[in-house]
């Protein structure tokens, strides 16, 4: 787990993970990371972040246990032992107003299909989301019920991760800073309602030598 240290703020580097030993010239992420101990905590703390002036494609979580065992093998028993490798799998957030039931019957079916495409999940299931979609529509379900029926299979695949990951620990949350004066507001974010003091690090991004 992310264990408790000094005040400042402790930046780990990621190629303690990956065996690099430097010589890249590819840029790097820096990110801020923190463990949450409930979906409240979580709500609270992305609430808070997007009021200071995150987006949502700075947030990321980890991913299901599903694909954590397929890209690293297995899924280690504390989920703060992936907080600072960079091939630990992720997705993004998903708020509990996207799906709700009163947006779900406006937006209808196609803004399902959208919200599945952009995060990813169609990949993450080998297509499955939009093979129930087409199973339904060719049944001659109304776009409505499949709408109802997407939403609730988003609603799902939302919750599965972060349960699976509470019995571990809690919920893990990156946050991409970018800068110092950003970095300064997520960490005070994050601590507010974080289990053990956030921590930062630089991850290269993807097409690092």
């Amino acid at each position: 787990m992310i264990e408790s240290r000094d005040q400042n703020p402790t930046t780990i580097d990621s190629s303690a993970w990956t065996g690099d030993s430097g010589g890249t010239t590819d840029a790097t992420v820096r990110e801020a990371v923190a463990i949450l101990d409930s979906r409240e905590s979580l709500q609270k703390a992305i609430d808070d972040l997007t009021l200071a002036g995150f987006q949502r494609h700075e947030l990321s979580l980890l991913a299901n246990d599903e694909t954590i065992r397929e890209r690293l093998g297995s899924v280690p028993g504390d989920v703060g032992s992936l907080a600072h490798d960079p091939d630990a799998p992720r997705q993004a957030y998903i708020s509990p107003e996207d799906i709700g039931s009163g947006q779900g019957a406006a937006v209808g079916f196609p803004a399902y299909v959208g919200a599945i495409i952009a995060t990813g999940a169609i990949l993450a299931t080998g297509g499955t989301a939009l093979a129930a979609a087409a199973a339904a529509a060719a049944a001659g379900v109304g776009s409505g019920a499949a709408g109802s029926f997407l939403s609730q299979w988003i609603t799902d695949k939302r919750n599965e991760p972060m349960l699976q990951h509470l019995d571990k620990g809690g919920i893990l949350l990156w946050v991409n800073v970018g800068d110092a004066a950003r970095e300064r507001i997520a960490l005070e974010v994050l601590n507010r309602h974080a289990i053990h003091p956030a921590e930062v690090h630089d991850v290269r991004q993807t097409g690092s030598t």
